[in-house]
């Protein structure tokens, strides 16, 4: 009996198991038509549910007429009776209170917003097309909350403040699931698809060490399944004006030339004149002329009144700057069928810029395809991309325009570039005319100077090539499990080449100064011909990754996703620089120089020596980094959900021992999603959600190791070979790490009316690496280990508001971000004048790590117009007293040179197929230091500065100006208390008219026939000016040496 009922058991399986039938799909947006992953797919009434992976795609066995809901949040559920296609292609339309920001990636996985618990913010590809740029980083301008661009510090971009003290503060760059390690210019926006900011642990501590600055994924386009071919076009072309040169405080020419009177009747160019080589201005040459030859004091006099009249900015403007123009060309196609899609792309920019003769071209190729084999289990992912883009650099602007005189780098306000035909006119470099004469007559090289031929016969290029390749196969071993492994190669090579030919004036002044002429006899330690400079570096990086996946839902309240894998990462970059001496450019050969011989003497000072300039040097470096790490989140009934995360980080920079060590860096998150909860019934706000998350990030800093480290430099005078310590052992030595608290809600009104997000963090950086004094008996005095720690607390605010939906369509988007950032704890102190007056990064207990100290000021003496400070409270004018008696308590700490509070502000109108955009952005909390007169022994001349026909000339004027009067006597220490003082620190503050774009729409319809889908005719405009400044001292605070040149852009993107 039991046998026939186990039969008949066994046929009711049988012919249940063969009712079913296994099904595949693909979950898609209706909007973009982008794939939805960690959607729901469940039979109803059954236990039986799948979810779709970050393809969107699905597997589920069903039986006929079962019943398949679709749901995703943010999205209107559907319902599906089989039988259908054996592969289905579902679309689902928003839900009318979706949340704008739906999937975040984090270069590990995609998950929905919805279960996430990190601080996450996703830019998407009409956000990221908005702006008009060759650089992809240019376009998170004023669009995301907690980054920030930097005027200060060595790093550009900052994500929440600045997580390390000496170590690499930028924020990593992860593209296509890989760190990034190239040049930003070497991706190119048109191929970006999205861009997702990890801003806190749990958003970013997958990333390990590398994440303690933030992280920044920047997901490529790709093609989608099930989609006929689309061939896209966009083209523009940027125009910038010429930088406002009059913008800045500059002295002049008029006032230069009294300056330079007054000198030399005191006789302070008397010594340089001895010396018979020394510069002189044509001002200063013609007072000497005056001064020998009386009787021409009338003419030289009239010369002289003459020259008041020149200004170098005229020139500047019509020979070193000009219009620039980028054009920017960029053609995609992509597609796919069932089982496959592809993604082709070719872009080209061409950009020509503000300085004459230098420009950047740059070409790319991207590449990519998935195929999908036995039935979807196994997905293969291609791609290639590469760049290639050649710089220019022949102009290195007035900065390189700079005469060698006693006066200072400044280039003088009368100098003519050129004659009123435009021939090149020599200035004042490093030797004057009567000396530069008498070398030529005497068989040296000419010695003149002139710019304009410089630039023009300059020959300074940098070529760089960037080649990633990756594939990764994904095998889906289970339903909701599944494997994959993933490998990228890149090929990064960077080739500077310099040629300064015989004409330029770098080689023929370093021919003539080594030059030596005995009786008849010339001698030329470095022979005639060019100087070729050669700088080639080249990166080879091998990243692999193996990684599970899973993803379950039970029971329709329960999921469970997680991942984890194991990862290393080998990078070589060898670099060499080098020069070649008497270089033929024709005949590609040079001469053989000697670098053996200690010194030679210059021509122009036999007592002065030197050895021939030699630059040859040769670098490898191997980073290699292995990494164990694991993500996993647990959703409940879509209401509640717990995330955590580990990883551990291992790279050679430690050794052995300290890798052995495995210091972990973890997180943990909470979300809650309030309005599932069945006591929530709120219309007002439907939906409503907080979190919160603890754990740390890392930070990597290559300049320390665990082994004693030298730089072996080459031989000494005394032809030895020598090194010089790094270093010492220090076997402690660990990652930096950054603790980091985040606690946030995201919330959206009815029809998403009004959404966004509040979030208040706390970080704390211990570990740093910083400086601490050391026992002078161990050879150093200074010891760089784990010894800092900091602290940063700030709070985010992101609203999205939608005014008007009628006809006319208005919708808002701001953002507001404030942090309070300061080093906790460095036991390193220096001087309060170091602290004041070092241009250099000097970290102080207490303070922000980019902070400006001032000495008291106590203003004008009526009497004499000299300045004033507090010497033990009391007014006085005892310079040196006052600067040694300063310390860092009684220092006036005026702020921080970075912003503290930033955002902006982006209204969008919509009429038909009209559209028009502008962002406001403002930055408060921030002050810098005015740039003024400094006397010195000069009178003003090393200033370069107007605030010398601002000063006090007489008793009253103190009232008037806290410019000092000009010193009887040379007196540095007095400049440094007017210079640093209190008196020149402004307020940074302001808010400017940042970006304009409108937009006209044509799409294809039965009514109009075009022969494309669309056709977008835009106008982008940038730095529009600004709208309100707290000092009216300078004309912008941002770039008080000049201003941000406007831009306006033309563009036409086609869609077919």
């Amino acid at each position: 009996m039991k046998k026939y009922i186990f039969i008949l058991i066994l046929h009711v399986f049988i012919g249940n198991v063969s009712a079913q039938t296994p099904i595949e799909g693909t979950i898609i947006s209706s909007v973009d038509k982008n794939p939805i992953p960690g959607a729901s797919i469940q039979i109803k009434g059954t236990n039986r549910v799948a979810i779709s992976n970050n393809n969107g795609n699905f597997f589920l066995n069903v039986r006929s007429g079962d019943t398949i809901n679709v749901s995703f949040i943010g999205f209107q559920p559907q319902q599906i009776i089989h039988p259908l296609k054996t592969h289905l292609l579902i679309e689902l339309v928003p839900a009318e209170n979706a949340l704008q920001e739906v999937v975040v990636s984090t270069g590990y996985q995609v998950l929905p917003k919805e279960r996430a618990t990190g601080s996450f913010v996703q830019i998407d590809n009409k956000l990221i097309d908005r702006s008009v740029s060759t650089n992809i980083i240019d376009r998170l301008r004023d669009v995301v909350p907690g980054l920030s661009f930097n005027k200060t510090g060595n790093s550009q971009l900052s994500i929440r403040g600045q997580s390390t003290i000496f170590g690499n503060a930028d924020p990593l760059i992860v593209i296509d699931n890989f760190p990034f390690d190239g040049n930003l210019q070497d991706i190119n926006p048109n191929d970006v698809e999205s861009i997702t900011v990890l801003k806190d642990a749990a958003a970013a501590s997958i990333w390990g060490a590398r994440a303690g600055n933030g992280v920044i994924v920047i997901t490529s386009k790709k093609g989608k399944l099930n989609s006929p071919v689309k061939i896209s076009f966009n083209s523009n072309v940027t125009i910038g004006a010429i930088p406002d040169l009059y913008a800045r405080n500059t002295i002049l020419s008029s006032d230069y030339i009294n300056i330079e009177k007054r000198l030399f009747s005191e006789g302070y160019y008397n010594t340089t004149i001895t010396t018979g080589y020394q510069p002189l201005t044509p001002v200063v040459e013609l007072l000497l002329q005056k001064r020998n030859n009386p009787s021409l004091g009338t003419q030289i006099d009239a010369e002289i009144e003459a020259l008041k009249q020149n200004d170098i900015r005229k020139d500047l403007d019509k020979y070193i700057y000009q219009k620039s123009v980028y054009q920017q060309y960029s053609l995609n196609l992509r597609g796919g069928g069932k089982n496959n899609s592809f993604f082709v792309s070719g872009g080209l920019d061409r950009n020509k810029e503000n300085l004459q003769h230098n420009d950047y071209n740059r070409a790319s190729i991207s590449a990519g395809n998935i195929i999908n084999l036995f039935n979807n289990k196994l997905e293969i992912n291609n791609s290639l991309n590469f760049i290639y883009n050649n710089t220019k650099n022949n102009n290195g602007g007035p900065s390189d325009i700079i005469n060698g005189t006693t006066a200072g780098s400044y280039i003088y306000p009368y100098a003519q570039l050129s004659d009123e035909h435009g021939n090149a006119l020599p200035l004042v470099k490093n030797f004057n005319t009567s000396f530069i004469s008498s070398a030529s007559q005497s068989g040296l090289l000419d010695w003149n100077y002139a710019p304009l031929d410089e630039i023009n016969i300059a020959d300074n290029t940098t070529k760089r090539r960037n080649i990633r390749l990756s594939t990764a196969l994904k095998y889906n071993i289970l339903q909701g499990l599944s494997a994959s492994i993933l490998y990228q190669y890149t090929d990064i090579s960077a080739t500077g080449r310099n040629f300064r030919s015989q004409d330029s004036y770098f080689t023929r002044d370093l021919i003539n100064r080594y030059t030596q002429i005995t009786g008849s006899n010339i001698i030329r330690p470095i022979p005639l011909g060019g100087i070729l400079d050669m700088n080639e570096q080249s990166s080879i990086n091998h990243s692999l990754r193996g990684q599970i996946d899973y993803s379950k839902a039970f029971n329709t309240i329960h999921e469970i996703n997680a991942i984890g894998g194991y990862e290393i990462r080998d990078t070589r970059t060898d670099s060499r620089t080098y020069r070649y001496y008497g270089y033929d450019i024709e005949h590609a050969n040079n001469s053989v120089v000697n670098y053996v011989t200690n010194t030679f003497p210059f021509y122009y000072d036999s007592s002065r020596k030197a050895q021939i300039p030699n630059i040859d040097n040769t670098g490898i470096f191997n980073d290699r980094f292995r990494s164990y790490y694991a993500n996993a989140s647990y959703s409940y009934d879509r209401r509640y959900t717990i995330s955590a995360s580990g990883r551990i980080d291992q790279s050679n920079l430690f050794g052995v021992k300290t890798n052995q060590k495995g210091v972990p860096l973890w997180s943990a998150g909470v979300g809650w999603n309030i309005n599932n909860e069945s006591f929530y019934s709120s219309e007002l706000i439907p939906l409503l959600k907080i979190r919160a998350t603890y754990g740390y990030n890392g930070s990597v800093n290559k300049s320390v190791s665990a082994y004693t480290t030298a730089s072996i430099s080459g031989v000494n005078l005394y032809q030895l070979p020598y090194a010089t310590i790094i270093n010492p052992p220090n076997p402690e030595l660990r990652w930096e790490r950054i603790k980091i608290f985040n606690m946030g809600v995201d919330f959206s009104s009815k029809g998403n009316r009004i959404s966004g997000s509040l979030e208040y963090y706390n970080k704390k950086g211990v570990d740093l690496i910083g400086d601490t004094p050391f026992p002078p008996s161990s050879g150093i005095s200074l010891f760089r280990g784990n010894v800092a720690s900091t602290v940063t607390n700030g709070i985010d605010l992101n609203l999205s508001t939608k005014n008007t939906i009628g006809f006319i369509k208005w919708s808002t988007d701001f953002f507001y971000s404030h942090l309070n950032e300061k080093v906790k704890g460095y036991a390193l102190t220096s001087s309060a004048n170091n602290y004041i007056r070092s241009g250099s990064f000097l970290p102080l207990s207490g303070r922000p790590l980019f902070s400006l100290y001032s000495y008291s000021w106590a203003g004008l003496n009526p009497e004499t117009g000299d300045p004033q400070g507090f010497l033990n409270g009391e007014i006085s004018n005892d310079y040196l007293a006052i600067l040694n008696g300063t310390t860092t308590e009684s220092m006036i700490f005026s702020g921080s040179l970075r912003p503290t509070t930033f955002g902006a502000l982006r209204n969008t109108f919509s009429i038909k197929d009209f559209s028009l955009s502008f962002n406001i952005g403002f930055k408060f909390g921030h002050y810098f230091r005015r740039s003024s007169v400094g006397y010195g022994n000069t009178y003003g001349l090393n200033s370069n500065s107007n605030d010398y026909a601002l000063r006090w000339k007489n008793p009253g004027d103190e009232t008037t100006t806290n410019i000092p009067s000009i010193p009887l006597g040379s007196n540095g220490n007095r400049d440094a208390l007017y210079t640093f003082s209190t008196i020149l620190v402004e307020k940074a503050d302001n808010i400017r008219f940042q970006d304009l774009r409108l937009d006209y729409n044509l799409l294809k319809s039965k009514k109009n026939r075009y022969p494309f889908n669309s056709a977008l005719i835009y106008l982008y405009a940038t730095n529009l000016g600004i709208i309100w400044k707290a000092t009216d001292r300078v004309k912008d605070p941002e770039n008080q040496f000049g201003n941000t040149p406007f831009t306006l852009a033309v563009g036409l993107k086609v869609d077919f």
